[in-house]
């Protein structure tokens, strides 16, 4: 890692109508570095990722994207910074997969510049990178979940930013491509990018990430490395889930989920219920 903040974050605190869901965050996004972002359901990493690039305001605190405030960049400004894979949003759908990946490149574009032989290229890239050339005139209808994630990585490629920032982009993937989806994020770390990913799985989380955040249940956001943020211990608050650490002679340590943990009953509640 080069140790070049492409995104800081310092004490923020992201949600919604005044009520902070995400609490005092800190944490650098360095330029060669893979960052996973992980909690329960409904614990705020679309909440946060969407606040640290701009996409909700801020509740406190500071965003610096490439040491600027991140409010007072412009839209194309922040286009050009980072890079946003969202899920499947309805509005793709009518697109086919070339012209949705060639709106990565809108942001390089002034207001009359034509689409250029580099754009042409930086398109064609994207969509050889994802293994999609096959797949270019398809309609995104016409593509299965995964298919279509696939499309909007793509799209975030051809976009070529400093910075991506992907919301669980391996969900709808089967397991090969999820590992092959971690394997191309590191690659695309090792070229010099920042990489900042919401995942669920923990265990690709300890194996590809240099850095996690882990959102416990009050909302506090726990960043550092893998092997100390994502203790059973942590992981089992987190998640109401108990974790079984083990070890493999390749792999290294692995966390398994053994049993969904029983929060306490509420006063005067049975235990039966």
């Amino acid at each position: 890692m080069s140790g070049e903040a492409l995104l800081s974050l310092r004490a923020l605190s992201a949600g919604y109508h005044g009520q902070a869901i995400v609490h005092e965050a800190s944490f650098d996004i360095e330029a060669g570095s893979v960052v996973a972002l992980l909690g329960a359901n409904g614990a705020g990493k679309t909440t946060l990722l969407k606040t640290a690039i701009g996409l909700l305001p801020r509740i406190d605190g500071h965003c610096l994207l490439a040491s600027n405030e991140i409010s007072l960049l412009s839209t194309r400004e922040r286009a050009r910074r980072v890079a946003w894979v969202p899920q499947l949003a309805d509005t793709a759908w009518r697109y086919t997969v070339r012209e949705l990946v060639s709106q990565g490149r809108y942001a390089h574009l002034g207001a009359f510049a034509s689409y250029g032989l580099a754009d042409e290229q930086a398109v064609n890239q994207a969509l050889s990178t994802m293994d999609l050339s096959a797949l270019e005139s398809r309609t995104m209808q016409e593509l299965s979940g995964g298919e279509a994630r696939r499309v909007l990585i793509a799209r975030a490629l051809a976009q070529d930013t400093p910075l991506l920032a992907l919301d669980e982009p391996a969900a709808h993937l089967d397991p090969g491509r999820q590992v092959e989806l971690m394997e191309l994020l590191r690659s695309i770390a090792a070229d010099g990018k920042g990489v900042l990913v919401s995942v669920h799985d923990v265990n690709a989380a300890r194996r590809f990430a240099d850095r996690v955040i882990l959102i416990d249940h009050q909302g506090l956001a726990h960043f550092g490395r893998p092997d100390e943020v994502l203790s059973t211990t942590r992981l089992s608050l987190a998640f109401d889930t108990e974790f079984l650490e083990g070890s493999h002679h390749q792999y290294g340590t692995f966390l398994l989920p053994i049993a969904r943990l029983r929060p306490p009953p509420a006063d005067g509640a049975s235990n039966d219920a």
